[in-house]
């Protein structure tokens, strides 16, 4: 391969994090999910208790249904479960929320839910059964119990001034009452994390304690002794379960500067033109939602610089939001040598002028941001496993990076190997069952637990 300008080189060298400040990174992790689990605003990993007190095990049977509301996505699943040894069966219908609903009202979100959700059982003659819900809301929630959860903030697009501080579950089964002629309830709520990590649990068995969703952001949930959980008086809220799974909100570590460090120009940039500001940084660092806004930032200012494109002026990459992090996955799905797609992305781009050598930095661009972006979960994950102290885990990991970039999960791999403590057998394993199944089997849990 053509060797890279040393001014080229200099500027990727500030995507490489070494593994002794990879480690550093992992001991100030695991000391604020140490803190998180003692402290209610303490940390900058606020280990949120999810009252949650066991994965499924694989003997559930009977129907349930998920209801995922993920940005403008609404799924709803039916989920058939027929005990050990045997797959499930599931359907589901995937709606699109309007823009509208989005900026709307809460009377009119959960009045859409709800008729989609009637529709939905009517075709399968369920309207009339008593079916257990698992309700994913995948916003930032105050839990107040398996069955409760008060919006604290909206993210993804939403704005709907009327349900802050409100009970979310509260509002759609005031919307069941008012709309439907329906016996479901809601067995429980839960964000994307809880079920996914719900998902890989019944996929992979009792090791499975882990799940870690690397998409638009990057969290983790795993299962935890509630001894543990100091900050969470268990007697008092008569919670009488041994363990309970913990959403750690791990992508808020580094909003006390933790991560200054290893910052570079473009990830300030990127910091400043963002909605939360000094927040969210381990999201801006890995997500899905800021890699290709990165890889842009840096392909620009290398044609500043006259390193990419002879210099010529490209006004489509001076644009915000121009590159999509999907083009990062198209790009190193290519073999080495072989420039199609990046060809195709520059006359799409309008670039003037470009050839194999401005393909071959636009791919190490590429490949850089991703590998920091790996690097840095393997360190969090590190973290959360050597806190767990267990002999044996597996970790479930999904979302959108690990689905479809074409070298992440084994980027992530070969970091954790060098990265995670030795005595513990670790095995990463691809989550990709998706959130609204999970949710299922967690309403499943909460009806054989008479929750």
């Amino acid at each position: 391969m053509k060797r890279l300008e040393p001014e080229v080189e200099q500027i990727l060298e500030q995507f490489v994090i070494n593994n002794d400040k990879l480690s550093e990174i992992t001991q100030k992790i695991k000391a604020e999910i140490k803190l998180g689990l003692a402290t209610q605003n303490g940390s900058s990993v606020a280990m949120l208790p999810s009252y949650v007190p066991a994965l499924p095990d694989g003997s559930e049977t009977g129907k349930y249904v998920a209801i995922d509301l993920s940005g403008k996505n609404l799924r709803i699943m039916l989920l058939t479960l027929k005990g050990p040894d045997t797959e499930p069966s599931a359907v589901n219908n995937n709606y699109i929320v309007p823009n509208h609903v989005m900026k709307g009202t809460g009377d009119q979100l959960f009045t859409f839910i709800v008729n989609r959700l009637q529709r939905f059982l009517q075709e399968f003659n369920l309207l009339e059964a008593n079916i257990p819900i698992g309700f994913v809301f995948s916003y930032p929630c105050e839990l107040l119990s398996i069955r409760s959860a008060r919006l604290l903030w909206w993210t993804k697009g939403f704005d709907i001034k009327d349900c802050l501080k409100k009970d979310v579950v509260q509002l759609l089964e005031e919307a069941l009452e008012m709309n439907m002629s329906t016996k479901a309830t809601i067995k429980a709520v839960m964000n994307d994390t809880v079920g996914q990590l719900a998902a890989a649990a019944y996929k992979y068995g009792s090791e499975c304690t882990v799940a870690v969703v690397i998409g638009y952001g990057c969290n983790s949930s795993y299962l935890e002794k509630t001894s543990n959980i100091t900050k969470f008086d268990a007697k008092a809220l008569g919670y009488q379960h041994e363990k309970m799974v913990v959403v750690t909100e791990w992508e808020e570590f580094g909003s006390k500067g933790e991560l200054d460090d290893v910052l570079t120009q473009f990830d300030r940039e990127i910091d400043v033109a963002s909605v939360h500001k000094g927040k969210q940084i381990i999201d801006k660092l890995t997500g899905a939602l800021y890699l290709g806004e990165l890889v842009r930032r840096i392909l620009s200012q290398l044609v500043l610089d006259r390193l990419l494109f002879e210099g010529q002026p490209c006004e489509k990459l001076e644009e915000v939001d121009t590159f999509p992090t999907k083009h990062i996955s198209e790009i190193l799905a290519e073999e080495e040598g072989c420039f199609k797609t990046c060809r195709r992305l520059c006359d799409d781009l309008d670039v003037p002028m470009h050839g194999s050598s401005d393909y071959v930095i636009i791919r190490e661009v590429c490949d850089a941001v991703s590998r920091r972006s790996a690097s840095i979960v393997a360190a969090a994950i590190s973290a959360l496993i050597d806190h767990l102290e267990l002999d044996t885990v597996k970790i479930g990991v999904g979302g959108a990076l690990i689905q479809f970039h074409p070298t992440y999960h084994e980027m992530l791999k070969q970091k954790l190997i060098e990265l995670a403590p030795p005595q513990i057998q670790w095995e990463l394993v691809p989550a990709d069952e998706g959130s609204a199944r999970g949710a299922a089997l967690i309403a499943a849990v909460a009806e054989k637990l008479d929750l």
